[in-house]
């Protein structure tokens, strides 16, 4: 461990990973709640004043005996204490001592982990944050030699009924992700009732969330659902339980939830749900559900869920029909007979999308069919009037929209655009209905084709062609063209990937990557943030001929990988819903038969979060007992989807990195918080934000236009900045892994940037 400069405050908050430093006057600060998926307070930013520190969520089971310099025994004392914070009670303090050969002498203080608590530079007092357990370690600077122990602070928390300030309800529905919101207290009778004996009853069952499911730090709180008893439930009893953390949540039925209606869903608090993350990061949580029915105990209903070491990043852009955010459609069903097609955002921050093109009025109005760069600059979106219009929104400009001419008719619906949005390949498979010119380079800005080398003697028309985020290779749907010997002449069935070099703009190397039987095709393709793997759907084919890739008219769907060294695919299995190729998803009525066959429309974050990938795509699956109609029914013009919400949403999976070929590195997904409740949601593609200069406030590296997010004294806290200190922290640039702070941890290089290992399995 490098000794480090102290800093007067200690910043708290998800996105960079550095050395806390606390005391009586130097307090770790927690952050605030957010939205969809935040960036707020979890992971380890409290940062040294040269922002380079070097902090991790360490597992410490021992204390350290250092020897100093000079060759005296340096100690802690006490050695690896553990302190409990229990609800209602007091926060306990404790204060080391640091001792040279058995002699307490003064010492300088650090903690690695602000956000677990503080630590008196020169007094060694200990206070735990009282909102986060686990274990942090605690570092005394003795002369010129050091020595550390770890502390555990177990957290135990207890909750009786609704708190104030849990989550409103919005376009998003309760918290972001629906329900009636919390319930009520309880009595005693009640709760003894719950906390005694439950009694097993098999038809008591998850519907939501899925077992093994990963969560990264920062997300929404889930809404827990289940199957419903023979009686109806008067009371719910919710246990949360991990290495270092417990809760206990105790719930009448919720307020809102309307006479007579089933009690078979609710959410976690918020607070709660930040507190379990944070504290069980890079480990395990488990979480069951005891149900009182008939005055009696039934249950419980338990799951393990894997926790992600950090957040996630970036922005989903996803389009919609039926949103009420902006109405340009007449003939709805239901309400006001207006609904929009238009194109929405999830950020952190909200429970509720933020509309970013499209508006009221008529079908003019409407802009759908989109894509985005992957550095989050430009979306290409397509206009109402004519899908094959298009126009160019400057994401990093208050969403500025920039009409293409009538000349550019066809040319960037569904196109592939370069990392940067400079160029962008077009796609040549129909656009809904309308069949689209061959394939070529496009100036973005201009709309010139830009000249390029060895991509029409192989491809005539790319399907839904995409760049990898480290612009050196393309992959797409051979949707027409000469082919290769491997791949046969394009007819939809064949995934692809090239070379690309953009100093020439050369496409070389043609690989196969999957090919589709005949009643299939592959399609929406994305490179994961290693750029040397995609993932993609692979969709029956419809009588439309011109409907290719569509997700309507019954089309199925399922995810694969695909690495480009030996081409060797395999379906997402776990992310499309099946384990040991059994369905492990709820099914029922209104044909929901096979949902593990209803996935479609991936894109990959380019910025690995917690030690994974992360895949955000469209399904037609049950999200539990919340929207759970025929998985066709998404027209507002066909069925009153302001009753009863459409299934077609958005959900989110990790992906293990560096996965072996032919393998299954994909996780159960999670519905994706902060969505629409009351429309059809589809094609959510993920970018990083539009980087900031140097100056600017920031969170983290990728944020940031020079790389690196760093404490700058005079605007007291982290600031953009194109300077590299001694190393990298998280998300920030690195041209190798030990360039990162971490390196000896096992912190990774991932496409530029610094990024933590996935936990160990």
């Amino acid at each position: 461990m490098r000794l480090r400069n102290l800093v007067p405050t200690a910043f708290l908050g998800f996105g960079c990973v550095a050395i806390a430093c606390g005391g009586d006057d130097f307090a770790a600060t927690p952050g605030s709640g957010g939205g969809g998926f935040q960036t707020d307070a979890g992971a380890d930013t409290s940062l040294p004043s040269d922002g380079s520190a070097a902090g991790s969520f360490f597992d410490v089971a021992t204390s350290d005996t250092t020897s100093s310099p000079d060759g005296q025994v340096l100690t802690i004392v006490p050695e690896a204490p553990t302190v409990t914070v229990e609800t209602g009670k007091p926060v306990p303090t404790l204060t080391f001592e640091a001792k040279v050969n058995g002699a307490t002498v003064a010492a300088k203080w650090l903690i690695d982990r602000g956000e677990i608590g503080t630590i008196g530079l020169q007094t060694g007092l200990f206070t735990p944050s009282g909102s986060v357990g686990g274990v942090a370690k605690v570092t005394a600077t003795i002369g010129a030699g050091e020595v550390s122990t770890p502390v555990t602070v177990n957290l135990v928390m207890e909750q009786n009924g609704a708190a104030a300030g849990d989550a409103g309800s919005g376009f998003g529905g309760w918290g972001g992700v629906g329900g009636e919101g919390p319930g009520v207290s309880i009595d005693d009778p009640l709760k003894a009732i719950l906390t005694g004996p439950p009694s097993a009853d098999a038809s008591l069952k998850w519907l939501y969330p899925y077992d093994k499911t990963t969560w990264p730090l920062g997300t929404l709180a889930p809404l827990l659902q289940w199957t419903p008893t023979a009686a109806p439930i008067d009371a719910i009893y919710i246990h949360l339980t991990g290495k270092s953390y417990e809760y206990k949540g105790y719930f009448g039925r919720p307020p809102a939830l309307p006479a007579g209606a089933p009690f078979v869903h609710h959410p976690i608090p918020q607070d709660v749900w930040k507190a379990a993350l944070t504290s069980c990061a890079g480990g395990t949580l488990t979480a069951s559900v005891v149900v009182a029915s008939g005055g009696a105990a039934w249950g419980p209903i338990t799951q393990t869920w894997n926790v992600a070491s950090g957040p996630l990043k970036g922005t989903v852009y996803y389009q919609s029909y039926g949103t009420s955010l902006a109405k340009n459609y007449e003939g709805g069903m239901g309400g006001d007979g207006l609904f929009g097609g238009a194109t929405l955002a999830i950020k952190g921050g909200s429970s509720d999308p933020t509309l970013v093109a499209g508006s009221n009025g008529g079908h003019d109005a409407c802009r759908v069919c989109h894509t985005v760069s992957l550095d989050g600059s430009r979306m290409i979106v397509q206009q109402g009037l004519d899908y094959g219009a298009s126009s160019s929104y400057a994401l990093n400009g208050a969403y500025a929209e920039t009409p293409y001419g009538a000349g550019d008719i066809g040319k960037f619906g569904w196109i592939g655009m370069y990392p940067d949005g400079s160029i962008g390949l077009s796609n040549g498979a129909p656009l809904h209905a309308k069949e689209l010119p061959a394939s070529q380079l496009y100036d973005m800005a201009t709309a010139a084709v830009v000249p390029s080398v060895g991509l029409d003697t192989f491809v005539t028309k790319a399907g839904f062609p995409a760049f990898s985020p480290d612009g050196k290779h393309v992959a797409f749907s051979l949707y027409t063209g000469a082919g290769t010997a491997e791949t046969g002449p394009g007819d939809g069935s064949q995934l692809v990937a090239m070379d690309f070099d953009r100093t020439t703009n050369t496409f070389s190397n043609p690989k196969l990557l999957y090919k589709a039987p005949a009643d299939k095709a592959p399609g929406w393709v994305s490179f994961l943030p290693t750029n040397d793997a995609v993932v993609f759907a692979v969709q029956s084919r419809t009588n439309n001929a011109n409907e290719f890739m569509m997700t309507r008219y019954g089309a199925r769907g399922e995810l694969y990988w695909s690495d480009l060294a030996t081409g060797t695919a395999h379906s997402l299995d776990m992310a499309n819903g099946k384990e040991a190729g059994v369905s492990y998803l709820p099914s029922g009525a209104n044909a929901h038969d096979d949902d593990t066959t209803l996935q479609y429309e991936p894109t990959i974050n380019p910025v690995v979060s917690g030690g994974y990938a992360w895949v955000v795509f469209m399904s037609r699956r049950m999200y539990g007992n919340v929207a759970t109609i025929d998985p066709w029914w998404s027209d507002p013009r066909e069925h009153d989807l302001t009753v009863a919400p459409t299934p077609k949403k958005l959900w989110v999976a990790a992906i293990d990195l560096n996965a072996p070929a032919g393998t299954d590195p994909s996780h159960p997904a999670f519905y994706l918080p902060a969505q629409e409740l009351y429309a059809g949601n589809t094609r959510g593609f993920w970018v990083v934000d539009p980087c900031k200069s140097d100056g600017n406030a920031c969170e983290s590296g990728d944020e940031c236009c020079g790389g690196y997010c760093q404490y700058n004294a005079d605007a007291g806290g982290l600031i953009c900045s194109n300077h590299k200190t001694e190393c990298s922290n998280e998300y920030e640039k690195c041209e190798v892994a030990s360039d990162c702070c971490d390196a000896l941890n096992g912190m990774l290089c991932i496409n530029g940037r610094c990024a933590k290992p996935a936990p160990p399995k």
